[in-house]
């Protein structure tokens, strides 16, 4: 292409060169010992001139745009293609090829936000969460409720406090394993004392922990989430506190040593040792640190998961897995003057799902049976009874310290219907936490909560991969033992943005 221009440019100058030439040239006019063809007419007139000098400039013309034309080719086959990845240890230079680039408005290239810190990379990432909300009766939390209350009323209002930042620190090697790691936190640690305090919500640490990969083993060191029952549902609504928590979804983040066994290339092994966490921290603990009844027993959690995961679940081309966890802890509570101690242990199991039933619509969720799960706001948010009662008709007998053992679980339902360029998904959701009522019985009349059931649908619209849209309805159905079932509504209207 090059060469064609030299050749084209060169053309151009001696067509303009022998152009000039003969139109300026007359027969006085020309050099020394040249032979001037006799003109076959009479000196041209000042008209003819005139016409030749415009026909000359409109070849000259024509000329030059050909040659911006040649130009342009020249540099566009000059130009790079496509960006190739760039090679790793993990695919060989040979391996390397340029994929086509979608040229799709909706889909833009996502920048690379990193910086270089030494041999490894820095990214910071986040999501802003926007959420308009509205409950019909009393909730015992308005933006993210949990379940239905006794007391309080129907209440309208917005919160920005579930979005979320981090950063993550990936490509350093500690001898042959990758070293990386992860902090992140948001918003949902509370308010200040203050009586504006409703928008000032307090940084919240979510995770912080770094990790260590080996071909098939990894160890995590860090807050992270737990290994027992580890699926959530999908929710723009509720992203702080995962949906369906109280309600047969049992979570929590929590300092730990985790180990990661790949057994085969479909099977895996977790365990972790744990900080216990039984849900009865002192809330009057400001500043400092006080123990719990979990920490107070000196055991730690111990937790241990086991998974299969495949890449083609039931020939849909999507990814799947099913998993079943276990966890063992202790509580020790102190009783009387004299300080009794009183151990009980909390122990679960759990089953889990995510699975792709087609290539539109997918399953999953979690099933689990245990005791003393109120760390995980597991028998809806009740570990224990400190004044367990053993009922003989109406008289009753003081039985002491009684774990709370209680069952449940969740599932969640999503559909992608093949309208919108597959941006919109629908999910439905029904949950159930239910406390054994045989360990609620007490020597003072305590209006336990007996059951929560929660129903949830959602739709959510994705604009773009970084920009969604969701409109949430969730309704409670709590079982009060003094006062029996409670009901509330509560709509969520949700705009997230990450980055």
């Amino acid at each position: 292409m090059c060469r064609d221009l030299k050749r084209l440019g060169i053309i151009f100058l001696l067509t303009l060169s022998a152009s000039l030439t003969a139109a300026a040239q007359g027969p006085g006019n020309a050099a020394a010992g040249e032979t001037v063809r006799p003109a076959p007419s009479a000196t041209p007139t000042d008209d003819e001139v005139r016409t030749r000098v415009k026909v000359l400039e409109q070849q000259v013309e024509m000329l030059r745009r050909e040659l911006n034309e040649l130009k342009v080719m020249a540099a566009k086959s000059s130009s790079p293609g496509p960006a190739v990845t760039a090679k790793t240890e993990t695919q060989p230079a040979a391996a390397q090829k340029a994929e086509p680039v979608a040229a799709s408005p909706a889909t833009p290239a996502k920048k690379d936000l990193g910086i270089d810190v030494g041999s490894a990379r820095l990214t910071p990432y986040g999501t802003l969460y926007f959420n308009a909300f509205g409950n019909s009766g009393g909730t015992n939390n308005a933006d993210v409720p949990l379940f239905a209350t006794t007391s309080g009323s129907g209440n309208v209002s917005a919160s920005v406090r579930q979005t979320r930042l981090g950063v993550r620190l990936e490509g350093a090697r500690v001898g042959k394993a990758k070293l990386s790691a992860i902090f992140e936190g948001d918003f949902f640690g509370g308010f200040p004392s203050v009586a504006i305090g409703e928008n000032f919500g307090v940084f919240r640490l979510r995770l912080a922990n770094a990790r260590l990969d080996w071909e098939k083993t990894s160890v995590t060191l860090g807050q992270d989430w737990m290994v027992f029952a580890p699926v959530n549902p999908t929710s723009l609504a509720a992203a702080a506190i995962p949906q369906m928590a109280a309600s047969g979804n049992l979570w929590s983040r929590l300092p730990q040593v985790k180990v990661e066994r790949k057994l085969t290339p479909n099977i895996t092994w977790q365990g972790a040792v744990l900080a216990p966490q039984t849900g009865d921290f002192a809330t009057s603990a400001v500043f400092f640190l006080q123990p719990t009844s979990g920490t107070a027993s000196r055991v730690p959690y111990l937790q241990s998961r086991i998974s299969f995961a495949g890449k083609n679940i039931f020939n849909s081309k999507k990814p799947g897995s099913v998993g079943i966890s276990g966890h063992y802890g202790r509580s020790a509570i102190f009783t009387g003057t004299n300080n009794l101690r009183n151990d009980i242990d909390s122990v679960g199991l759990a089953v889990d799902w995510n699975l792709p039933l087609s290539k539109r619509v997918g399953i999953s969720g979690e099933a689990f049976f245990g005791r003393n799960l109120g760390g995980f706001q597991g028998g809806v948010f009740q570990s224990y009874n400190s004044d367990f009662a053993f009922r003989q008709g109406v008289a009753s007998t003081a039985g002491g310290i009684r774990s709370i053992g209680t069952r449940g679980g969740w599932t969640q339902l999503s559909f992608i219907p093949p309208v919108l360029k597959d941006r919109l998904g629908i999910y439905g959701t029904f949950g159930i936490d239910d406390p054994k009522n045989s360990d609620l019985t007490s020597v003072a009349s305590r209006d336990w909560r007996l059951r929560n059931m929660t129903v949830a649908g959602e739709m959510i619209y994705k604009f773009t991969p970084q920009f969604s849209f969701g409109i949430e309805y969730r309704g409670f159905w709590t079982t009060y033992m003094l006062r029996g079932r409670q009901h509330a509504n509560h709509v969520n209207l949700a705009a997230t943005y990450s980055f």
